[in-house]
């Protein structure tokens, strides 16, 4: 098995992250989700350690694993069906944007603020949400509506 270079990885990242990024973004049209998916285009290069013809080569294969990641997720299941915060909450007239309901959420409990990032964050359901935390299905449900009764008294002291 061929390793690379902690100076050839850095190289790489160097001169292809903003291309890969770009790419990515084009695909997903999120910020953060291009981010991941550069970094697991990284992933696999530091895994596969491929061997190139020449720098060209390196770059198509680079830009390659990333359309595929990018069209992974954009057919993804939870990818589909996730509503942007964005979509419910208009930011008009005094309205919270969507940063600053997450400052809102920094501020709730641990047990409800890991579940608000993984089912309205991530887009995971509640089932999934129930088997990334170990939580019971009903319980993912209940924290969920508690943490938007604590949101929504947040919201109205802001606005008082």
């Amino acid at each position: 098995m061929m390793y690379i270079k902690k100076e050839e990885f850095e190289k790489t990242v160097d001169t292809y992250s903003d291309v890969m990024f770009r790419c990515a973004y084009t695909y997903c049209n999120n910020r953060t989700d291009a981010e991941d998916i550069v970094q697991e285009a990284f992933v696999k290069y530091l895994k596969k350690s491929p061997q190139f013809e020449d720098e060209e080569h390196k770059k198509a294969w680079l830009l390659r694993v990333v359309i595929n990641l990018s069209k992974n997720l954009v057919k993804s299941f939870w990818n589909r069906n996730k509503t942007d915060i964005d979509d419910n909450i208009p930011d008009e007239n005094g309205e919270l944007t969507k940063c600053e309901i997450w400052e809102d959420v920094k501020k709730l409990p641990a047990k409800y603020r890991i579940l608000v990032e993984l089912y309205y964050g991530e887009g995971y359901t509640i089932e999934e949400t129930a088997q990334i935390t170990g939580v019971k299905k009903s319980t993912v449900s209940d924290r969920l509506k508690k943490a938007r009764e604590l949101l929504g008294k947040m919201y109205k002291e802001e606005l008082q």
